[in-house]
């Protein structure tokens, strides 16, 4: 019962004593609240986006179990069997060109097109309009939802006609959004059909995409499990099929998900490590403006033990307080979100507690605030209790001991752990945290270098310069924490900021000049002269490339299936995934460039040979005289691996994961794919080309790459906001030191005032130095904004690294700028101290 009166006395002293002291310690209630503010946000908005996944897994998907039997009508037989005890509803996907029929317009759109029956959607709903568009689909033949994009592209207008290949059709309403989304759906222009539209059109050829699904729903009150298992033994002898269910439907879209909010989390914990360091030193000034007190506690017998536990005590309910608060306003970027998501995806996002999310957001602050206030709050033993009676200001100094540094490793190992075990990719995580650490290592150097390199300086005769260096090299200096916070924060911007302009500059400049301006897909063998014709009529100097193409699929590596060894987590698990198309070629390709095996061997022309993408083969793990079984037309084929290829897909270029040996592949049935750049764009009508050539599928690349540019746009601005927000935190880190100086200051200043200084050389002498720590912290974080940035572009996105000259400049000057203003506002209030108190020592 003792120790219980001891420890309610604790804390309500605790208490008392931060409600007089909390405006002292604001520093360390904003930087952190910002930072959990932000880790709460991206738990918050991922847990509701996985929330709304998995409670819509099956609208997600379409059903309960989607049968898909990719370009291929499958077994109706087993379908009729499954529509015995299940509701199916089947949907055939293509892709094909929906044009104005006003040749004054020559307009058209590459587009994806899905015939639905009348038991469409299983689950959830079609956003439409105008009432009742839907519903005439299957009533009413050639008629045809469009999506936004095509209705205001195309210029349409309610019962418009547009030409669908050579048919028809009665544009009776707009579609806003289905709930099966996937691939064209998410991101490209879409529309929806009737199933009668099947029969109109010619969707035989490669170009259209074809592609057969069949969704499954059960009935209320079945066991799932028994007829998921029954739908298995059905197709168990089907090879061409493939069996999904909803609780994987959302695995793409996850996976995104989960990448970006990785990223997002480790910029946020970036932040939380940044801002460390101003808690670090704001702890520091308090404790300083509290020696006094802490004496006079010493002096009544009080423990340093004891007095700690009341510090630590104070931050562990000021965490509380702030990790509440900064998790109950993470709920007001959600309907934010969820208005971005239901326009793009169709989804609907609702924020909901987590008390396993809110655990983390408390824990990430508790180990932050440990870690940091370990050294500070041990400095408490260097004050005296003796320091009372000679009114003698100790100015304390962090204070580690062994016990605290392996106590303070273990915690960071600890903290690394939670955003490292778990992760969607674990390796990114310790590699960045390693980068980041590194980083920190070099600015803590190089702040001590440069305090090294002034202090061996002869003496300058100029004041300002010489006050200016005799700041930096003091012993209670703040270089190396102006140094190390916004080290940090900036070379986490530039690196972004250059990732971003290169990624935009190769869109915007260097694939459009290298880009053809259109693909053709679907011209058939006996459309091929008749093609070149058209094109070179609308364009004698047109360049044109025309290279044959054919559908296959990798049944085996080695004998083995794929599908087997190799998961989605692999890079290049879309290899396998569906059926590639596939070309040949006599000669090398100058793009294509062989990295490792010989061309083809001429001596076998009766046996298959495969040119592989090198990048392939190195994720496979695939080396060369390996054996690929190829489903080509049903017949399943073995052809030898011979070479790799170095194979550049950024240019737009025709590009194939798999050549195939012309003397063996010019036998097997194909269509042509061609690519061509016009000198004059006006001449080329493609209304009067898919005239002549109804089922041929043209594709803008121009209008792709300004969908991507777009969406890149979206996601560069979000990333650097929040890393935006981690200079935000370094300039407050830097506030807080210049308070822990305070008393410093104020001593400096008033010498400065009665040797004779004016206001203008104190100003000039802080401009001084900060010019000089401000060089030298551009200079190093240029230095791995470069290393970072440059691995990440020629690394993960294989494109052209340059440097961006405007946006160093932009990024210098606007954090010069922002950190010496805050630096100036925070000197003000020392730049004219109060003689009589500070002589006195009061």
């Amino acid at each position: 019962m003792s120790k219980l009166s001891e420890y309610k006395l604790t804390l309500i002293y605790a208490l008392r004593d931060l409600s007089r002291n909390y405006k002292k310690i604001s520093s360390i209630i904003l930087t952190l609240f910002i930072s959990l503010f932000i880790l709460s946000s991206i738990f918050t908005i991922e847990d509701s986006l996985n929330k709304e996944l998995n409670n819509n897994s099956r609208a997600l998907l379409g059903g309960d179990i989607e049968i898909d039997y990719n370009r291929n009508v499958g077994n109706l037989e087993l379908i009729n069997q499954v529509k015995e005890f299940a509701t199916v509803s089947q949907m055939v996907e293509f892709s094909t060109m929906i044009s104005t029929t006003n040749q004054s317009k020559n307009k058209s759109i590459f587009s994806r097109i899905k015939t639905v029956d009348q038991n469409y959607p299983l689950f959830g709903k079609v956003g439409y309009e105008p009432s009742g568009a839907f519903e005439k689909l299957q009533t009413i033949e050639n008629t045809i939802l469009v999506n936004e994009n095509i209705f205001k592209n195309l210029n349409l207008k309610i019962n418009d006609k547009i030409k669908v290949q050579d048919q028809l059709f009665t544009v009776i309403g707009i579609v806003k959004s289905v709930p099966d989304i996937g691939g064209a759906f998410v991101f490209g222009d879409f529309a929806l059909a009737g199933k009668q539209t099947l029969e109109l059109l010619k969707l035989n050829n490669l170009g259209s995409f074809l592609n057969y699904e069949y969704k499954v729903k059960f009935n209320e009150g079945d066991n799932p499990n028994t007829l998921s298992k029954k739908i298995e033994q059905l197709f168990k002898n089907e090879k061409k099929v493939r069996i999904r269910y909803h609780e994987k439907s959302d695995g793409p879209l996850k996976r995104i998900i989960d990448n970006f909010s990785q990223f997002l989390s480790l910029v946020s914990i970036s932040a939380m490590l940044i801002a460390g360091i101003g808690i670090a030193n704001t702890l520091l000034s308090f404790i300083n403006q509290n020696n006094m007190s802490i004496a006079v506690k010493k002096s009544l017998g009080f423990f340093s033990k004891d007095i700690k536990i009341v510090y630590y005590l104070q931050l562990l309910i000021l965490l509380f307080i702030i990790s509440t608060a900064a998790y109950s306003f993470s709920f007001f970027l959600v309907p934010i979100v969820d208005v971005y998501l239901s326009a793009g995806l169709g989804l609907n996002i609702e924020g909901s507690f987590s008390i396993l999310n809110y655990f983390k957001v408390f824990l990430v602050g508790l180990l932050v605030l440990i870690i940091f206030s370990i050294p500070t709050i041990n400095a408490i033993d260097q004050v005296k209790a003796s320091n009372l009676f000679r009114n003698v200001f100790q100015n304390l100094q962090f204070y580690y001991s062994k016990k605290s540094i392996l106590l303070s490793l273990l915690l960071l190992s600890i903290l690394i752990s939670l955003f490292t075990i778990g992760s969607a990719r674990p390796v990114y995580s310790l590699g960045y945290f390693g980068a980041f650490f590194v980083c920190l290592l070099v600015f803590y150097l190089l702040s001590n270098l440069i305090i090294k390199l002034f202090k061996g300086l002869k003496e300058h005769p100029n004041i300002s310069i010489k006050v200016s260096v005799k700041n930096i090299t003091q012993t209670k200096s703040i270089t190396p924490i102006t140094i190390m916070s916004l080290g940090l924060g900036v070379t986490l911007l530039l690196t972004l900021a250059f990732v971003g302009s290169n990624f935009k500059r190769e869109i915007a400049k260097s694939i459009p000049e290298l880009a053809p301006d259109y693909f053709f897909i679907g011209i058939q063998s006996d459309e091929r002269q008749i093609f070149e014709d058209l094109i070179f009529d609308m364009d004698k100097e047109a360049n044109l490339e025309i290279v044959p193409m054919v559908s296959t699929g990798i049944v085996k590596i080695n004998g083995i299936d794929p599908n087997t060894y190799i998961d989605s987590s692999n890079d290049s698990h879309w290899v396998i995934r569906n059926d590639r198309r596939s070309s040949w070629a006599d000669k090398v390709l100058k793009d294509n460039p062989i990295v490792e095996g010989k061309w083809w061997d001429l001596d076998r022309p009766d046996k298959l040979q495969i040119s592989l993408d090198s990048k392939i083969a190195k994720d496979f793990d695939i080396k060369i005289g390996d054996i690929f079984t190829l489903n080509i037309y049903g017949r399943e084929i073995e052809g030898e691996i011979v070479n790799f290829r170095l194979v550049d897909y950024r240019d737009f270029s025709i590009n194939f994961a798999m050549l195939l040996n012309p003397q063996f592949a010019k036998n097997i049935p194909h269509e042509y794919l061609a690519t061509s750049k016009f000198k004059s764009l006006e001449n080329f009508n493609e209304t009067a080309l898919l005239d002549k050539m109804p089922s041929l599928s043209i594709i803008k690349i121009t209008d792709y790459l300004e969908k991507v540019t777009d969406l890149l746009n979206k996601v560069f601005i979000a990333v650097t906001v929040i890393s935006a927000i981690t200079i935000v935190i370094g300039l407050i880190v830097i506030s807080s030191a210049i308070i822990v100086q305070g008393k410093i200051k104020e001593f400096q200043n008033l010498i400065f005032k009665i040797l004779g200084f004016s206001k203008v050389e104190v100003i000039l002498s802080s401009i001084i130095e900060f010019f000089i720590i401000f060089t030298s912290i551009i200079l190093i974080a240029l230095f791995f904004a470069i290393i970072g940035s440059q691995f990440i572009i020629e690394n993960i996105f294989q494109i052209t690294w340059k440097f961006d000259l405007a946006i160093f400049l932009q990024v210098t000057i606007g954090i010069g700028l922002a950190t010496l203003i805050l630096i100036m506002i925070t000197n003000f209030k020392y730049l004219s101290p109060k003689v009589y108190p500070l002589i006195r020592n009061q």
